[in-house]
């Protein structure tokens, strides 16, 4: 074996290509895992409908931003559902109509993700939706959220095309707005 001038062992060309280290190997394992975990993430694998979780959330949220604006300002606000969305309306006691809520971007008209469908039955009927939140000449909310607290007797139903979705009600116990999750209907 050579030795070199400051007395150290100069180490041949073949033993460096011997093979990967423990730590090389456990670092590309680490790598691979955390790029399937962003995938599966990413492409909804792992279960759950991140749209539907996404809109339960917001109406819940704006549901209860609008009865405590209602018992706030003394005002009556209702929802109006149509085919693909919804809105909030506020009732104008001087003029007695509905309108649009203008000036909180919150409220503005929501649509409703592709292949989410909405129903609605009021005291137990089902109401037939309007089309388009457009060009409406009387503004009518079906859902009642009034100034007292009080709710009108309804269901509200998102449901995922062949898939799961969740019904929302006022809670029996309550004066909240519950949202049970649904089953998947069957096809």
């Amino acid at each position: 074996m050579r030795i070199s001038a400051t007395g150290t062992w100069a180490i041949s060309p073949r033993r460096r290509a011997a093979g990967f280290t423990l730590v090389e190997i456990l670092v590309v394992m680490l790598i691979i895992g955390i790029m399937i975990a962003g995938t599966v993430l990413s492409t909804h694998i792992g279960g759950g409908d991140r749209d539907m979780e996404k809109e339960r959330d917001r109406i819940l949220a704006l549901t209860d931003y609008m009865r405590d604006q209602a018992a706030l300002q003394n005002r009556e606000y209702g929802m109006r559902c149509f085919i693909g969305g919804y809105e909030f309306l506020v009732f104008d006691a001087r003029n007695g109509v509905w309108q649009r809520v203008e000036g909180d971007s919150a409220t503005r008209p929501r649509k409703l993700s592709p292949g989410i469908n909405l129903t609605l039955h009021i005291e137990g009927r089902e109401i037939i939706l309007p089309r388009a939140v457009e060009n409406v000449e009387e503004l009518v909310p079906q859902i009642m959220l009034f100034s007292s607290g009080e709710l009108n007797l309804f269901e509200l139903t998102l449901q995922r095309e062949g898939g799961s979705g969740v019904r929302f009600a006022p809670a029996p116990d309550s004066d909240r707005i519950k949202a049970t999750e649904l089953a998947a209907r069957p096809t």
